[in-house]
């Protein structure tokens, strides 16, 4: 007998196949060339910020932080990056431009005309919208 069909078009873990297919579901899925498996480990980047926003417990946190991570680390192996080569660039960014310790919240800036600050705005209208 046939139950319900549903569609999932996500990249997932490795194990999670077997897990389901231990719980009787029918499962799916294929193994992605480069380009494809780039693309969907930069969606699922979005996806796992979003439930990290989302979470409402710090034990929820915690896992949507530790499921990013995952994914943070899987493309900077895509692309031939180190855990430790990203922590050296964090660090260099922290002691260069400081973390977020502060708690800063930057609500607009002003910049002339001809100013290069003012032309990286104006390249970025829809993260940086004029506010007139």
């Amino acid at each position: 007998m046939l139950g319900y069909r549903f569609k999932v078009g996500k990249l997932i873990r490795d194990k999670l196949p077997s897990i389901m297919r231990d719980q009787g579901l029918r499962v799916f899925e294929h193994s992605m060339d480069d380009e494809a498996f780039e693309a969907a480990l930069r969606a699922k980047l979005i996806e796992e910020a979003a439930e990290a926003q989302s979470a409402q417990t710090q034990t929820d946190l915690a896992h949507e932080l530790a499921d990013l991570q995952e994914v943070i680390l899987a493309l900077a192996s895509f692309h031939g990056l180190s855990a430790q080569d990203v922590e050296a660039v964090r660090l260099e960014k922290r002691r260069a431009r400081g973390g977020f310790d502060g708690r800063i919240f930057n609500a607009a800036v002003e910049a002339d005309l001809g100013l290069p600050a003012a032309n990286y705005y104006l390249s970025r209208p829809e993260q940086y919208p004029q506010d007139t």
